[in-house]
């Protein structure tokens, strides 16, 4: 495609620690509206940009509290994600992770604000939505409407289904009620570890839908966040509670020839122009803060997403000349040492961490052959 006249965009669009950026566009005030887990004196952040490019610091707490006694320590406010309330209702619905008081494991709990997607959001359940307390709690809520059946909505999250660092599910969906704030139907499992190199570790899962191919896509994040082995994936379906095929290798990983480290917790939004793009954190360094990037999306006839060229920290792109204005050509490599890989083993000697150091010599090897 030709390269916009004048829009570009240069990383990081949030420079400050931005994680688990979760993206809406409020069609009130022409703005996209970038949420981040609890930091920089605030439970819930956000940005404002009116281009998509540049991004401007919202000054209030979205969330400010008071909050419900089943809401147990402060600074566990994870991961939010907005959504219109539903059936033409006024005002807006915030999903969160937060800490849940009888189990002190996260949960996912729903805020309202009447009026502004900036809130102030309070929340509006007498106690979680999900928690899970017993197979270590629940995180990363994403609400879903799905176009394809009239709208219904549903709520993506994570919850290992015994305990972590398993081979089993890590990713559900379960219907919402028609109110947003309780579930009408039992769970289905989404997607488990089937890869090497996801270390038996799933989360920040999001949903797409694409509509060209007719193909529902779910991204997800793998690995140890704090750390430079921690990548983003993706598996696809025809329908939209699966069964989903896992592609085998990373979509996003770390490039240290481009700036990017550990890139995760993405969100996936319709932005400038109608352009589909990803925003995800990045690490500033190895266990330190995580600003918000962003980049354009493109997707193949199958409905496999693709970034044209690669993420860069630093380098102006020019909207729909990413390739052209990567600075390093040809493909950068994800780590082949597993320093950090994933799992949280701090020794080195951990059988998650040989395993990840596995997968990614071999998908080193195989950017090499092809």
């Amino acid at each position: 495609m030709a390269p916009h006249p004048h829009l570009g965009y240069q990383n990081p669009v949030v420079g400050c620690d931005f994680p688990d950026p979760g993206l809406f566009y409020d069609d009130t005030s022409k703005r996209w509206i970038a949420y981040a887990t609890n930091g920089n004196g605030k439970n819930i952040q956000a940005w404002t940009s009116e281009d998509f490019c540049c991004w401007k610091e919202h000054k209030q707490d979205v969330l400010p509290g008071p909050f419900p006694p089943w809401t147990g320590k402060p600074g566990f406010f994870w991961a939010p994600e907005v959504i219109k309330a539903p059936n033409g209702r006024p005002g807006y619905l915030l999903y969160t992770s937060a800490n849940d008081s009888s189990t002190d494991k996260q949960c996912i709990g729903v805020a309202y604000s009447p009026q502004s997607p900036l809130g102030p959001f309070h929340f509006v359940s007498h106690g979680p939505i999900v928690s899970r307390g017993d197979t270590g709690g629940c995180i990363d809520p994403q609400p879903f409407e799905d176009a394809q059946d009239g709208g219904r909505r549903y709520l993506i999250y994570k919850n290992d289904e015994d305990k972590m660092y398993t081979s089993k599910c890590q990713l559900w969906i379960q219907p919402l009620s028609e109110d947003g704030l309780t579930f009408s139907a039992d769970r289905s499992p989404l997607l488990a570890p089937t890869e090497s190199w996801q270390n038996s570790l799933l989360e920040a899962p999001y949903l797409v839908y694409e509509p060209s191919s007719r193909t529902y896509i779910l991204f997800y994040s793998s690995g140890t966040f704090t750390t430079s082995g921690y990548a983003t994936g993706y598996a696809t379906s025809k329908r939209v509670t699966g069964p989903y095929t896992p592609h085998k290798e990373p979509l996003l990983y770390t490039d240290s020839l481009r700036g990017i480290r550990g890139p995760g917790g993405q969100s996936i939004v319709r932005g400038v122009e109608g352009h589909w793009f990803i925003a995800f954190h990045s690490l500033i360094h190895e266990g330190g803060p995580r600003h918000m990037c962003i980049h354009r999306l493109e997707f193949d006839h199958d409905g496999s997403p693709k970034v044209p060229g690669r993420p860069h920290i630093g380098k102006r792109m020019r909207l729909g000349a990413e390739a052209e204005d990567d600075a390093h050509p040809g493909q950068g490599l994800p780590p082949t040492d597993g320093r950090g890989g994933g799992g949280g083993a701090p020794d080195g000697k951990s059988k998650a961490k040989d395993a990840v150091t596995k997968g990614l010599n071999k998908f080193a090897k195989f950017v090499q052959d092809h």
